[in-house]
């Protein structure tokens, strides 16, 4: 069976978990650079995990696995660069030792600026089983006109450079991190970008400040203990490679961000990576809103338990990972004061000018969605429906098919340019499976971070298509009236 997830990201790096016949686990990233004589590049990174992979012995006595990789890259229906070729693990002498050996590989692929479609498939050399495939658009841009960064690339460790290899960057030997997950036995976060154009639009040798720090992702809020900046003097390539500590750091989704300031402090440039952090050692900063005080605010008027404790519950589409753990942890039986702190505190995080009028937007679209897709047992706001809604706006279009012949009764949503994520049409399919409620679940999105599954077509026809060959995506025969493809291809 083949699976498919996509991370949460929001920049031009993307990360792919793969996982063939439940055995091959790799991860994919990417970043694109440029040099300034001779042109932008991307770079590919593969990681696989040593213990998903079968080994086979060699000539030498000693044992290794080889995986099959081919990269396409397409533009406007035309290859433009493409990659095929073979990544070996390290020879070992016994394969107990296998579960201790990852093996990394990077490519090199010069592209011109513009928008390309690339298509990569993985697989295990040394079994027989189809191979991983997926695709992932990339954007390559680097105006001459203004200071730019590179990508921000992750990074798992860096040296000094003593004999030049396929990972050596401006003098550092870089190995990537191929995820954007960090889970809490890593306790650093390492990563790399190049500034363009300084020397050329700042003034040669003029100084500038790159400014890096973390924010949430959700709110858009700098952690003003995880800031750091770094003076540096125009040339024609500057770099930064730097680190945090995230020992402290609470679990949640989070950027990392760089700005480049002129000697005016004017920003010229700006950069930002996604990046989750799983740390249960982590707390949720309780201290400032213990501090709040509510009165003579708008929440001062709203004195019903119940009904801030159902407000607080349907702002959960929007919360940071940290404020879900406080609802779960601290609110449960909490006083009115402690829950009237919280609900100010989250709305100010998110509009400290117009909180009222942002939370009153907010529950503008709340009770939409309770009127739409509450069942007998849930609000609207904690179905999957109702969630997607809140949390990414009201679809630009909407399919809602209720009785197609064969299929469950399904809605295919899509959004033209999905917020805040910086992503472009993105479609959601949603399913009714007890046919008699209006209790819709979320079976497949190409959006990253949702749900993703490449057998949606063949689960939302179960009803009639019946098959044990988990491979297969798609029903192999026409069904009488059958519209999901061209839903999904075309939702209107």
């Amino acid at each position: 069976m083949k699976k498919f997830a996509a991370i949460l990201l929001v920049s031009c790096i993307c990360t792919i978990r793969a996982m063939a016949g439940t055995d091959l686990v790799a991860y994919f990233n990417y970043a694109t650079f440029d040099i300034p004589a001779k042109g932008p590049y991307v770079e590919t990174y593969i990681s696989v995990f040593g213990n998903t992979v079968a080994y086979k012995k060699m000539p030498s006595g000693k044992f290794q696995a080889q995986v099959e990789i081919s990269m396409l890259f397409t533009q406007d229906d035309s290859i433009r660069a493409s990659q095929k070729y073979i990544l070996s693990s390290p020879e070992l002498s016994d394969t107990s030792a296998k579960g201790t050996v990852n093996f990394v590989d990077l490519k090199r692929v010069p592209l011109k600026v513009g928008l390309y479609k690339l298509e990569i498939a993985i697989k295990d050399k040394n079994r027989d089983q189809k191979p991983f495939s997926g695709t992932q658009d990339i954007i390559i841009s680097f105006p001459k006109d203004r200071v730019t960064f590179s990508d921000i690339e992750l990074v798992e460790s860096y040296s000094k450079t003593a004999t030049q290899t396929v990972l050596t960057k401006n003098g550092m030997d870089i190995i990537p991190y191929t995820s954007n997950f960090y889970p809490e036995n890593l306790s650093k976060l390492d990563f790399y970008a190049e500034v363009y154009n300084a020397k050329a639009l700042l003034g040669d040798s003029s100084k500038f400040v790159i400014s890096y720090y973390i924010e949430s992702y959700e709110q858009r809020k700098k952690l003003d203990k995880y800031s750091k900046f770094s003076i540096q003097r125009s040339g024609p390539v500057n770099i930064l490679l730097s680190e945090f500590d995230i020992t402290d750091l609470p679990t949640g989704n989070y950027n990392i961000v760089m700005e480049v300031h002129d000697k005016t402090n004017a920003l010229v440039a700006d950069r930002k990576v996604f990046f989750q952090r799983y740390n249960p050692k982590g707390k949720f900063d309780t201290q400032d809103i213990s501090k709040l005080t509510v009165s003579n605010t708008f929440v001062s008027a709203i004195t019903s338990t119940d009904t801030l404790r159902d407000y607080i519950r349907s702002l959960r589409p929007i919360a940071t990972e940290g404020e879900k753990l406080f609802m779960d942890n601290q609110l449960v039986g909490g006083s009115l004061e402690l829950m009237q702190q919280f609900f100010l505190s989250f709305w100010i995080a998110r509009d400290e000018v117009t909180p009222e009028q942002t939370w009153k937007r907010y529950h503008a679209e709340v009770v939409k969605v309770n009127k739409a897709f509450s069942t007998t047992a849930f609000h609207g706001y904690d179905t999957d429906r109702g969630r997607v809604w809140l949390q990414y706006g009201a679809p630009d279009q909407r399919t809602v098919v209720d009785n197609e012949p064969n299929s469950y009764p399904y809605e295919i949503w899509q959004y033209y340019r999905l917020k805040p994520m910086n992503q472009t049409n993105k479609k959601f399919v949603f399913y009714n499976e007890d046919l008699a409620s209006n209790d819709y679940k979320l079976m497949h999105s190409d959006a990253r971070g949702e749900i993703y599954d490449a057998n949606w077509q063949m689960k939302l026809q179960k009803r009639t298509v019946q098959s044990n060959n988990m491979d297969i995506t798609k029903p192999g025969i026409d069904h009488y009236g059958s519209n999901v493809d061209e839903n999904f291809k075309n939702p209107r």
